[in-house]
């Protein structure tokens, strides 16, 4: 009975908070914490709670794309609207509490879902808590370094990985560079997993006509591709990543962290051999007090290559 199974795993994890209240573990962390809550939830049968809605936010995703990609071009959008597009992607995100309210008032409508897209990226990505926009925007308008290969690590299924990540991977390819999308394997909370992106959003992606059929050459061509990063969870310790992904990073040159388990609560403050982008937006209060900025702040971490 799900109800009863639900009322367990309340049980035992408030008794894992109280413990953690009662006794102090200077080696806890936000990794520790998810790994719990993940496996007392796959224990109890609840292996892929959000399977449901995150199939139908990719599809209404998917459908949505071509007319983002296509006010993109319109634009002539730089690395602004496209980080900013990630943002507005990235506050769509129903394993946050404060996000979930957004969802209940968009229409299912892909005109509508595009609408409210770039209503978003125009009006609640501003306000930023880590800002090295100007950094990045030096490097990335460096067009004698254009980077040989990035891998993205990416969060949540729907409006983030879709209307979010994938314009921005789009204009790597445009650039010439090699783009390996790096998804879960193992599903947590409405993360975007390998498979999702394999049966659904690349076969999609094949059919799509965007302009000059970018995603389709590159796909065809394995300029884009897409790996499973041996995660299980919502956040990520890139020394425990699979052997498979690993391989794939030996030579990238660029990595970008999207959302807030990724970007933000791990591997925000990690140092990198190569160029390195953290993209998300604070979702959870005590981050965003932790990081002293508001609610729906915007961070956007960027470093070079350590020589």
């Amino acid at each position: 009975d799900s109800e009863r199974k639900s009322e367990i795993f309340q049980e035992r994890f408030e008794k894992y908070l109280d413990d953690l209240n009662e006794n102090e573990d200077d080696k806890l962390n936000v990794i520790h914490m998810c790994r719990f809550r993940d496996e007392c939830l796959r224990k109890l049968g609840f292996y892929d709670c959000f399977q449901t809605v995150k199939r139908e936010e990719n599809v209404k995703a998917l459908e949505a794309l071509p007319r983002v990609l296509e006010r993109l071009d319109n634009e002539n959008a730089g690395i602004l609207e496209l980080v900013k597009g990630v943002f507005a992607g990235n506050i769509f995100d129903l394993g946050a509490a404060a996000s979930q309210a957004l969802f209940s008032n968009n229409n299912d409508k892909e005109d509508d879902i595009a609408k409210s897209f770039f209503e978003t990226r125009d009006t609640k990505t501003d306000v930023f808590v880590v800002n090295d926009f100007d950094s990045l925007k030096n490097r990335w308008n460096d067009m004698t370094r254009v980077h040989e290969k990035c891998c993205i690590f990416v969060d949540n299924a729907g409006a983030d990985a879709i209307l979010g990540v994938l314009p921005l991977a789009r204009e790597m390819l445009k650039r010439g560079t090699k783009v390996v999308l790096c998804a879960n394997d193992v599903p947590s909370i409405n993360d975007i997993t390998i498979k999702e992106l394999e049966e659904l959003v690349f076969p999609t992606l094949l059919q799509m006509n965007d302009k000059d059929n970018v995603f389709k050459k590159a796909i065809e061509s394995k300029q884009f591709t897409c790996i499973g990063s041996g995660s299980d969870l919502p956040v990520i310790d890139l020394r425990e990543i699979s052997e498979p992904c690993a391989n794939e990073c030996l030579d990238c040159d660029l990595v970008v962290l999207i959302g807030m388990g990724r970007g933000i609560e791990t591997n925000l403050r990690a140092e990198f051999s190569i160029d390195r982008i953290n993209l998300g937006m604070v979702k959870h209060k005590e981050v965003a007090q932790l990081l002293g900025g508001p609610l729906y702040s915007c961070v956007c971490k960027f470093d070079s290559a350590k020589v």
